[in-house]
């Protein structure tokens, strides 16, 4: 599912891009046809699963993938106001696909000034396409990422200058839907959250993080590199920048497994698909190799990174 910034949205099956090895251009996602049709979300899912829309003004969604109309590679896509009753001053910040609501499973919500709150998961099986306000926000925040978590698991938030920090989530205590949260990391002047990913807490050996930049420079790091910490601290190293890559920074840091591939998609739409391990690991000081060329004369930048789930490579074969 492709949503764009000028407020489009649409369904195309992952048949649509095959795999290409690393440091290609890769295929068009969009169309290309108004310059403010950028990609803003690119995620996979089931058709049959749910997704919570959420805005940067902390109100949420409810809608089967289903209902998202389907369109071609290059289509433009449908209105998100036909789907969904989004006010015209709100903007799409988060898209999450679920399968099963469980009653030990959480939503945590960030923002981009660094505040984090966790509710319960259940509490949003009843949502609907209406709307409900579910995050109180500062002035000048906004909310930009909604993932799934449980209080075992450890949480990932990664700063745009390559800071990130890793800390438990039974840390942040359960809040109601009307609550601000609490502080999750410390950030630097000029400095803003620009990812956040979860770490199940006994999958280390399995799982890497992949570190993707503006400029599409990437690597993967293994997770035993991110010690965990106390809440609301400064954070370790995550990556270094290039030399030549001038005003680079960080765009994704995403959990991965080695047998992944994921969906990388840039601004203007430019899609590749690749596999995880054809990404070198390294560590958290290195600065990664070249992943994906982009436009960067252009304007272009890398927006989103989407990891192709397995059971859609089980049902194609």
């Amino acid at each position: 599912i492709i949503v764009t910034r000028s407020g489009y949205i649409k369904r195309m099956p992952l048949t649509s891009f095959q795999s290409q090895g690393r440091g290609t251009r890769g295929k068009s996602g969009t169309s290309k046809s108004a310059k403010d049709n950028e990609v803003a979300h690119c995620f996979s899912c089931n058709d049959h699963d749910s997704l919570l829309v959420i805005t940067m003004k902390g109100v949420a969604f409810g809608l089967r993938a289903f209902q998202v109309p389907t369109g071609s590679r290059v289509a433009k896509g449908v209105p998100i106001p036909s789907v969904l009753p989004l006010k015209s001053d709100d903007v799409v910040a988060s898209i999450l696909p679920v399968s099963k609501f469980s009653a030990d499973e959480f939503i945590v919500l960030a923002t981009e000034h660094g505040w984090i709150k966790k509710t319960p998961l259940d509490a949003f099986e009843t949502l609907t396409s209406r709307g409900l306000i579910i995050a109180a926000l500062a002035e000048g925040d906004c909310l930009r990422w909604c993932k799934k978590c449980t209080d075992d698991d450890d949480i990932l938030v990664g700063s745009s200058l390559g800071m990130a920090t890793r800390f438990a989530a039974s840390q942040v205590r359960p809040t109601g839907r009307t609550s601000r949260g609490v502080r999750s990391m410390k950030l630097k002047e000029g400095d803003k959250v620009t990812d956040m990913s979860i770490i199940e807490r006994n999958s280390e050996e399995t799982e890497f993080i992949l570190t993707m930049t503006a400029n599409g420079y990437g690597k993967r790091v293994q997770t035993s590199q991110f010690r965990s910490q106390a809440r609301g601290g400064v954070g370790v190293i995550a990556t270094k920048f290039k030399s030549s890559s001038k005003n680079d920074v960080v765009s994704c840091l995403r959990i991965v497994h080695e047998n992944d591939e994921v969906l990388i998609i840039t601004n203007q739409g430019i899609i590749v698909r690749q596999k995880v391990n054809d990404i070198p690991c390294q560590g958290r000081a290195a600065t990664g190799v070249m992943v994906q060329k982009v436009d960067v004369e252009g304007g272009d930048e890398i927006s989103s990174v989407s990891i192709v789930p397995q059971y859609d490579e089980v049902n194609e074969a």
